[in-house]
């Protein structure tokens, strides 16, 4: 399926209403976000992410096959020094989660950095609402033994934060590792959403 840019969001009175289901990456500053939309997409400059982590401040809106939204969000992590940038990133991204069009979240985080508590709070809280898929990034940088640490370690956090249910999906953007699989996930979603009423434009 085809993708294109459609607009971004700065602030949450901004965010457009398209009529059609989404799916949200939301993950920290420098997780690969945009380099896992484009992989997913099959285009590789569609998504940009900034060179600077904490750089990109605003939802971006891309249109897969016509069927589908997928929407990057803003990285967290480099935010949380300055409160004022802090507070604008909540207020957009709580507007943006509170729309009916979002479906899902994939909620990404780096397979070299256990989650924190920043991190584990922030989807105890998305989970109470949303479909969460969790997807683990940059797997090609951990040996074989780190990787099946990293799984017991997750499988254990989720459980420990009433998670154990959730999806979790590992990825390598050099080596392509889970990026068909999780493909299948979100279009499965887009059939999913095709009997239910469109949206008003």
């Amino acid at each position: 399926m085809n993708s294109t840019y459609i607009t971004s969001a700065a602030k949450a009175e901004q965010l457009p209403d398209l009529g059609k289901p989404e799916i949200a990456f939301i993950g920290r500053s420098n997780v690969g976000k945009s380099t896992l939309l484009n992989l997913l997409v099959g285009q590789r400059n569609l998504a940009r992410a900034s060179r600077e982590p904490g750089r990109t401040r605003m939802v971006n809106f891309f249109d897969w096959g016509q069927k589908l939204i997928l929407a990057d969000l803003p990285g967290y992590g480099f935010i949380a020094a300055n409160r004022i940038v802090q507070k604008d990133w909540t207020a957009l991204v709580q507007g943006y989660l509170e729309r009916p069009q979002v479906k899902a979240l994939i909620c990404m985080t780096d397979g070299r950095r256990p989650p924190n508590e920043e991190d584990l709070t922030l989807w105890r809280d998305l989970a109470e609402f949303h479909k969460i898929i969790f997807v683990v990034t940059k797997i090609d940088k951990l040996n074989q033994s780190e990787r099946e640490k990293n799984r017991r370690e997750m499988q254990n956090l989720l459980a420990f934060n009433k998670l154990k249910n959730a999806e979790v999906y590992y990825t390598s953007a050099t080596k392509r590792t889970g990026v068909d699989e999780l493909r299948k996930v979100l279009l499965a979603i887009c059939e999913e959403t095709q009997s239910e009423p469109l949206l008003p434009n």
